[in-house]
């Protein structure tokens, strides 16, 4: 099977024209300064469109979507197309509502419309009601312009979902928050934390480099609903709070605030604000506006480190417990060596018993952790600080900027309780050491025994890097590797993001990879999926995404290609990169645990966000160059799907093999306009319909 979505070269030979795709959309003129929205414009504050998701298969065929359903802002005067993403998130959660968000969404296909009035074609608009599916997404942005070199701000959607149409997004986009109205001045830096499936946003606040007016003090934490906020208007957070349907929760504190997580309003009454401090102290909303802080939480650990993550599956048999929480935590070594967990209930009080996951002792003392796939293993010094392996992954702005969940945990549909977070290796690189394990802890509630594996790794000791493969037990296509190899040794690492759970106990990461071609290795960055085996407890790994793959935009015949994946900074994870709030711990469209058909059942995954560069081919030359097209940094959404036998339609001349002879077959229908050549089924046979075909026969031949 072909490991990547890669089609510019066979749309070149199609010669398919270029036109503009939804809130993903391009300018009516193809180059700067593109159709993002103003920053300062507060008539755009709220948007509502459509996109329409592209269907992919992952390297072992399992059915996807992918949609670019929010671009960030540009600030006025900058010489790109839009501000860099900074933290960004999914909800927890995924909920049943009965009605949208709003009535009226836009929607187009032609080259130019788009949501920006000042820029963009009118669209037409789509009339919605009824139930749906809705989930929330989110991030925190920044850029620069002549007038101010210090622009923040919070955007964030509710994204709805009719389950009888899965791949069409109803998008509801609103500005949550800005740090100024206009570009003489910051009163406010900020660091996204979560969103929930109700619209509500918790994010950090703090003075750092603020020039005013009004600047605020300290370190905050605020809440904003955005199916409350007032269109037509900015949501100025300064040192008087938010102007605009903002709860000012932690205020003006002396104390050091990470990022915030947070309990979805859906699994209680309210929402509620549940994070840490720097005082290795849980931090939560006991009632509604009230924050409280202790330390019962550690579980017997000396002190933590990171941000926490959150799952809405309890793991022990506390009574109320509606959630667990897990943070990295110290023993009485100096490395971070462990991992709290504890129940809460709806006022995020901590529930006990919860459980101490110590990572094994180093290895004189009979240590070590196996990847029980293929038998590698790390086993030097784990507990010792400074000289091998140890939990990490928060340090340097991460605390401040994001993202959320230094771990993530879930319970799998067996009833495996599931803790990861990634580990790495200081006896190379230092801070920014390439050399990262994935690695997985499995707690047996009613023994209080856990068990650790490897879900992925490289090692720049041994340059051992785990396979990436075609499906269960198949053929390797790709390793991950170091991060030099991308870069070219700037930065050197780290290699490997925070891991993410679905709802199956999938982890999912972003890392550095090889990947095997007909004309040699690829290095890049890419999304990868370890698909978990619960009857031996290990991880085989899928490529699901990379830089240069390729996507059909549904709304338009424009194709557009990922072209950068953020992963690390200078010294450490970037924030902008890919932590364990970026996938949602629920099951696709209201898919339950129990109706999945194991592991690799598309519908594990009920939403992912993921921060790419996307470049647009607006000059139709077949190519995505980010020299002459328009690319904008976007928060991706990829969702499973319901479909079956995603390969059958590839085969479309039904010789059960996906060749040649199927490109033929289908290209032969699509010239006569026959109705089995409407590959996206949108009822009309056309381009996309030709993009769609290719894109599936790449990934399935």
């Amino acid at each position: 099977m072909n490991p990547t979505h890669r089609l510019a070269l066979t749309v070149a030979a199609c010669g398919l024209a270029s036109t503009a795709i939804a809130q993903d959309s391009v300018s009516p003129t193809g180059a700067l300064p593109g159709d993002a929205l103003s920053v300062y414009d507060a008539t755009e504050s709220c948007n509502a469109y459509v996109v329409d998701a592209t269907g992919f298969l992952g390297s072992w065929g399992t059915p996807l979507q992918v949609a670019p359903v929010i671009k960030s802002p540009r600030m006025p005067g900058s010489t790109f197309f839009n501000n860099l993403i900074s933290a960004q998130a999914i909800s927890h959660d995924v909920i049943e509502v009965g009605s949208y968000p709003v009535s009226s969404y836009a929607v187009w296909n032609t080259a130019g419309a788009g949501i920006n009035d000042q820029v963009n074609t009118a669209p037409g608009s789509v009339n919605v009601s009824g139930s749906s599916m809705q989930l929330g997404v989110g991030f925190s942005d920044f850029g620069t312009s002549l007038e101010n070199r210090s622009y923040n701000g919070v955007h964030a959607a509710m994204v709805n979902v009719d389950p009888s149409d899965e791949s069409r997004f109803y998008v509801y986009r609103v500005s949550t928050a800005v740090n100024g109205v206009d570009g003489n001045g910051n009163s406010a830096q900020f660091g996204f934390g979560v969103i929930d499936a109700s619209g509500n946003v918790h994010f950090r606040s703090d003075d750092f480099g603020v020039q005013g007016p009004n600047s605020i003090v300290g370190n905050n934490i605020f809440r904003t609903n955005i199916l409350d906020r007032t269109c037509g208007s900015l949501n100025l957070v300064d040192n008087a709070g938010g102007s605009d349907a903002s709860d000012w929760l932690v205020v003006r504190s002396g104390d050091t605030y990470p990022v915030p997580n947070a309990m979805p309003e859906s699994i209680g009454t309210r929402p509620v604000y549940a994070g840490v401090n720097f005082n290795s102290q849980y931090a939560y909303e006991v009632s509604s506006g009230v924050v409280v802080a202790s330390s019962s939480h550690l579980q017997g650990a000396t002190d933590s480190r990171g941000t926490n993550g959150v799952s809405t599956r309890a793991w022990f048999n506390n009574s109320g417990a509606v959630g667990t929480h897990a943070v990295l935590s110290k023993t009485a070594g100096a490395a971070t060596d462990a991992i709290s967990v504890w129940d809460v209930d709806t006022n995020g009080n901590v529930l006990n018993p919860g459980a101490l996951l110590a990572m094994p002792a180093a290895p004189d003392q009979g240590g070590t952790v196996t990847d029980n796939s293929d038998g590698f293993s790390i086993s030097d010094d784990i507990n010792d600080a400074g000289d091998g392996w140890a939990l990490d992954g928060y340090l340097s702005q991460t605390p401040f900027r994001g993202g959320t969940g230094s771990v993530a945990l879930t319970v799998a549909p067996n009833g495996d309780r599931l803790a990861a977070t990634t580990a790495y290796n200081d006896l190379v690189g230092g801070s920014d050491n390439p050399a990262n394990a994935v690695v997985v802890a499995k707690h047996d509630t009613d023994t209080g025994n856990t068990v650790w594996t490897i879900a992925g790794y490289y090692d720049a000791v041994t340059n051992q890097g785990k396979a990436i493969k075609d499906g269960p037990g198949g053929n390797t296509i790709g390793l991950m590797t170091g991060l030099f190899n991308v870069t070219g040794g700037s930065p050197l690492g780290p290699s490997i993001g925070q891991p993410a759970f679905d709802c199956a106990g999938n982890v999912y990461f972003v890392a550095a990879v090889e990947l095997f071609g007909d004309f040699g290795s690829d290095f890049d960055v890419a999304l990868v999926r370890a698909v978990y085996d619960d009857a031996t407890f290990s991880y085989e790994l899928e490529l699901v995404a990379t830089s240069g793959d390729v996507y059909a935009g549904n709304n338009s015949a424009t194709p557009y290609s990922i072209t950068f994946i953020d992963i690390a900074d200078s010294n450490s994870l970037s924030s902008g990169g890919f932590f364990g709030s970026n996938v949602t711990g629920d099951c696709w469209a209201g898919t339950a645990q129990g109706d999945l058909d194991g592991a690799t059942d598309s519908r594990a995954l009920g939403g992912l966000v993921l921060n790419a560069r996307i470049t647009y081919d607006t000059d139709g030359n077949g190519f995505f160059e980010n020299e002459f097209d328009e690319n904008y940094r976007t928060a991706l959404l990829i969702t499973g799907t319901g479909a079956a036998n995603p390969c059958g339609y590839a085969d479309y001349n039904n010789d059960n093999a996906v060749n040649t002879q199927d490109v033929l077959a289908f290209l032969n229908d699509w010239n006569a306009r026959n109705p089995n050549a409407d590959c996206n089924g949108d009822s009309t046979v056309n381009t996309q319909d030709v993009l769609c075909f290719l894109n599936l026969w790449n990934a399935c031949r």
